[in-house]
């Protein structure tokens, strides 16, 4: 038996949930209500965050993203067909028809049961050194640092010419937890690879690293 009304903020047929951009087209595609359980698995050098950006805003000008920041923690009842978002401040109780779940991270009793492949891990390094270069990506095959990526630094106002960099691996959860795997690894083999084409002097400091799960499909 679903809630009263009552005990209900919204009534609304189809609802997504989810923050990657799969869930974000499926909900743009279809004018349904979205609920973002977490931030994206991807950063803002890759090519899908101008999509993901365009269509984000215009569900955001449907009003179709009610709750604008993440929802970090949501519990579904799907005996009740019930979803309550719990805020700082409120809690709200939605009642839907549909429910398409892409992501069940944050999101307490229901499950995708889905099987851990691997991690997605993101170095971002702050660099002296790298300017003025005539390449913008170094791609090695390799799962641990596979692909370097360089950009024009945030870290000074205005145009300018000098670089940062990040490296993308992908790494097992043993992997994950070993020294050898270890941002301080990624730096020693990112300036490796840098001096072997040619850059001699470029000086490091790791900014933050981002974990990114990666589930077999379903």
């Amino acid at each position: 038996m679903g809630a009263s009304n009552q005990d209900v903020n919204f009534n609304w047929s189809n609802v997504v949930i989810g923050s990657d951009l799969d869930a974000v087209r499926y909900a743009y595609n279809n004018n349904y209500f979205l609920i973002k359980n977490r931030p994206p698995y991807h950063h803002s050098y890759e090519e899908i965050e101008e999509e993901w950006a365009e269509k984000i805003y215009q569900l955001y000008d449907m009003a179709l993203v009610p709750f604008t920041n993440e929802s970090n923690n949501i519990r579904i009842v799907p005996e009740e067909k019930l979803i309550k978002i719990f805020t700082d401040r409120n809690v709200y109780v939605i009642q839907y028809e549909n429910l398409h779940v892409f992501d069940d991270e944050n999101i307490e009793g229901f499950s995708l049961n889905r099987e851990l492949l691997y991690y997605r891990v993101i170095d971002w390094f702050d660099c002296q050194g790298l300017y003025d270069l005539d390449f913008d990506e170094i791609v090695t095959g390799d799962k641990f640092v596979h692909k370097i990526k360089l950009f024009s630094t945030r870290r000074i106002d205005g145009n300018q010419k000098y670089l940062d960099l990040l490296c993308e691996s992908f790494l097992t959860d043993k992997q994950l937890k070993s020294f050898d795997y270890s941002d301080t690894m990624t730096r020693f083999k990112v300036t490796d690879l840098l001096e072997k084409h040619g850059l001699n002097r470029v000086n490091m400091l790791l900014w933050k690293r981002d974990v990114y799960p990666i589930y077999k499909t379903i």
